[in-house]
């Protein structure tokens, strides 16, 4: 088992999680009129929906691309 840090709204490694037990993930995009904010909801069995940034972006290539990143880093964790 690997645990892996997810950062709070502020970007400290607030949240440790085994990838195993992630059930659900969902992006989460907001405009913010000079680019993209992206936000991945995280539902850990057994615990509350936790909500962790990915990151701010220029354009929707740059966000997509962070976010498989941010997959690919899940996937790879065990």
């Amino acid at each position: 088992m690997r645990l892996i840090a997810l950062p709070d709204k502020d970007g400290r490694p607030t949240f440790w999680v085994n990838a195993d037990h992630i059930v659900m993930i969902q992006r989460q995009d907001s405009n913010t009129g000079t680019g993209i904010h992206v936000v991945a909801e995280v539902k850990v069995d057994g615990m509350p929906l936790f909500r962790t940034p990915v990151g701010d972006f220029d354009n929707l290539a740059s966000a997509d691309t962070a976010w498989a990143a941010f997959l690919e880093q899940l996937q790879h964790v065990a």
